[in-house]
């Protein structure tokens, strides 16, 4: 506790010395200030005593009791480090789901706190952020100290050679003897590991938007019990990221569409409506394996999408696993419509069935396993699809896009693409315009075939 000692000097001036030892410890070391009004030595004490028995916020060593008239309490604020700051600002996201918060930590903790996390809050610069962006545009995407690859087992490396060499062998399962014997005899060659590649722009911008800007934001505002904002300004101000690199959609046009369906159906019938569901509704991946018997609505030929089949957080074991969300991307549930022979093709699925069970239902009555369906159907319905003449590299999440590029070359309103998408900004179904397809490169050559038609008229134009 801060004692106050009143001293008189030798000419009859008195003072009061105000002395305490820093943060009440019995044998910590002693500050101490001297007062020269007793009022002023009595207020004093009690800061000292207020603070932890510590030397109060503006009131540096020489004032005399007297706060200094030009201090600044957000200079002497403890200022975290960033790694501090935003381990809580990812806590605390209110707006953002578990496995959101959870995804947003293990990427600080892999990607931003090694390089900058030590750093007090207020500086880290622009430089600082630059710097960051340009160590991350060096590191491996994948297959780095932090994700190995497993090795090759023998059958594994096996059944690769015969397939390189044009050699028949099962696509699963064990191998014979005699391949094995016949990799062997030819001194048990393995593949060479892939380039992983480095990590692209944009997987650096959605780190940027989604685990560091949004701290920096947070420390602008007052804190939850009125405590003044950490920062004044925010690095993230004029930052601009590096360009990343507009890559086309892979969408399939025309005769692509029933080329693809027809290999769905030839590796397995049932995935095919699947499929075809995916396709004809623009539903994501996990909003059609969602579909329970009552989201069909066979009579008004729509599907109601109010959940999603996602792969979350499990907060009693802290670790993912596949279940059921209680709503879609964007946290608005919609309707979509359907044709009547696809609600007529549904309909036929649903007989026999509880309205609690999935629309679309693995052999064992569950949910359908993504990693299964990929695994066991899509992956070799792509390669059949390629050796009938596809060329593109076609993803459950292509086939939205396809339904979507279709609706706008219909001349579907963008308000309605947008509605059925089920995109929370325009912003995203307006990238849908940012690809001239082969309907819409039709209505610009026949826009402009007037032009042509002069030309052909001053020219002599050689036959096409």
């Amino acid at each position: 506790m801060a004692r106050v000692i009143e001293r008189t000097a030798k000419n009859g001036a008195k003072s009061w010395l105000v002395k305490w030892r820093i943060g009440g410890g019995r044998n910590s070391k002693e500050d101490f200030e001297t007062c020269y009004d007793r009022q002023v030595a009595d207020d004093f004490a009690s800061l000292v005593t207020l603070s932890g028995e510590n030397r109060p916020h503006g009131y540096p060593k020489g004032c005399h009791g007297i706060e200094d008239p030009n201090y600044d309490p957000m200079q002497d604020l403890e200022m975290p480090s960033f790694e501090q700051y935003a381990r809580h600002n990812y806590a605390t996201r209110l707006g953002a789901s578990p496995t959101q918060r959870a995804t947003y930590l293990a990427e600080a903790e892999r990607h931003i706190f090694p390089h900058f996390g030590h750093l007090p809050l207020d500086q880290v610069t622009r430089r600082v952020l630059r710097e960051w962006v340009e160590w991350m545009l060096t590191k491996p995407s994948a297959g780095n100290q932090h994700q190995p690859r497993a090795a090759l087992s023998d059958e594994q490396a096996a059944r690769r050679w015969a397939r390189a060499n044009n050699i028949a062998v099962k696509a699963t399962g064990r191998i014979s003897p005699e391949m094995l014997r016949q990799w062997e005899e030819a001194g048990s060659p393995r593949p060479a590991p892939p380039d992983a590649g480095t990590l692209s722009a944009a997987t650096v911008a959605k780190m940027y938007r989604g685990a560091i800007k949004p701290v920096f934001q947070a420390a602008l505002h007052q804190g939850e019990d009125g405590e003044p904002p950490l920062l004044a300004s925010s690095p993230c101000t004029a930052f601009r990221l590096p360009t990343a690199a507009v890559t086309a959609r892979a969408v399939l046009y025309g005769p692509e569409v029933a080329l693809y369906l027809k290999a769905v159906h030839d590796i397995d019938p049932d995935t095919a409506l699947f499929i075809i569901t995916e396709m004809a509704t623009g539903l994501r991946w996990g909003e059609t394996a969602g579909l329970h018997v009552t989201h069909l609505d066979p009579a008004g030929r729509q599907l109601h999408i109010v959940q999603t089949y996602a792969y979350l957080l499990d907060e009693t074991t802290g670790r993912r696993r596949w279940q059921i969300k209680p709503y879609p991307k964007g946290k608005k549930q919609r309707s979509v419509p359907i044709s009547p022979t696809l609600a007529a093709l549904l309909t036929r699925r649903t007989e026999g069935c509880h309205a609690d069970q999935p629309l679309f239902r693995s052999r064992t009555g569950s949910y359908i396993d993504y990693n299964n369906q990929r695994n066991r159907i899509l992956k070799p319905t792509l390669t059949l699809a390629r050796e009938r003449g596809l060329a593109k590299h076609i993803t459950p999440h292509a086939l939205r896009h396809t339904m979507i590029t279709m609706l706008r070359d219909g001349g579907v309103a963008p308000g309605i693409m947008q509605l059925i998408a089920g995109h929370a900004s325009y912003q995203t179904t307006a990238t849908y315009s940012s690809h001239h397809t082969p309907a819409q490169r039709t209505l610009i050559l026949n826009a402009v075939q007037s032009i042509i038609t002069a030309a052909s008229a001053l020219f002599d134009l050689p036959t096409p």
